[in-house]
């Protein structure tokens, strides 16, 4: 198998208050949640953090890597991630994206051979623009990023070799749809309609 995962959990979560990573997700924590679901997918996980050892009292099976700057936003922590994973490439997600299906991150990984960047071609600017497979070759290109100010996924996609699948191939992986895939947990209300989905789920299942 030989995947490797990474779980965005930093950020300032301003609007949210609070750690999204620890906010209350069924009978444990989101990140929990989300590593308990594509952990099986998975040979090594690592957390992407503010600081090392914020999430080491879950005691998951993952290895914290903190980031380079608490002010570089999400391509920063991918940065740092990158120059500290064992192997050359990994599928990035966000921890407020709790509904993203694995089988969707597997199929990225599979066409992820060769190429820098692995992800959909979003259409919608609320979908997600972050989740998909880095490779190491990307980190010249994420620090130029930084060292010109230019840290926007246009930028960063035009100078990587990328592959761009179209977002319709989700349907056909998985049944979830498009918006609930990449729905973000940004603040309280689209924390709480998250809970709700999830238990509403769990009562008709």
């Amino acid at each position: 198998m030989n995947r490797t995962l990474v779980i965005l959990c930093g950020g300032d979560s301003s609007r949210m208050g609070t750690k999204k990573a620890l906010l209350p997700f069924e009978d444990k924590t989101m990140v929990e949640y989300i590593y308990d679901k594509f952990s099986p997918f998975f040979d090594k996980v690592y957390l992407s953090v503010n600081e090392r050892g914020d999430l080491s009292h879950l005691g998951l099976d993952a290895q914290e890597i903190p980031d380079i700057s608490r002010n570089a936003g999400p391509y920063g922590a991918i940065l740092s991630c990158l120059t500290m994973l064992s192997g050359d490439r990994a599928f990035f997600m966000s921890v407020d994206t709790p509904f993203m299906d694995p089988r969707i991150a597997v199929y990225l990984y599979d066409q992820s051979y060769n190429y820098d960047i692995t992800t959909f071609k979003f259409s919608n600017d609320n979908l997600d623009t972050i989740c998909g497979v880095y490779n190491k070759r990307c980190i010249g290109t994420l620090f130029k990023s930084f060292y010109f100010k230019k840290s926007t996924m246009n930028y960063i996609q035009d100078r990587c070799y990328t592959n761009l699948i179209e977002i319709e191939e989700v349907t056909n992986i998985s049944s979830v749809s498009t918006e609930q895939q990449f729905y973000k947990v940004n603040d309280r209300q689209s924390y709480y309609y998250a809970v709700f989905s999830i238990l509403k789920h769990n009562f008709v299942c």
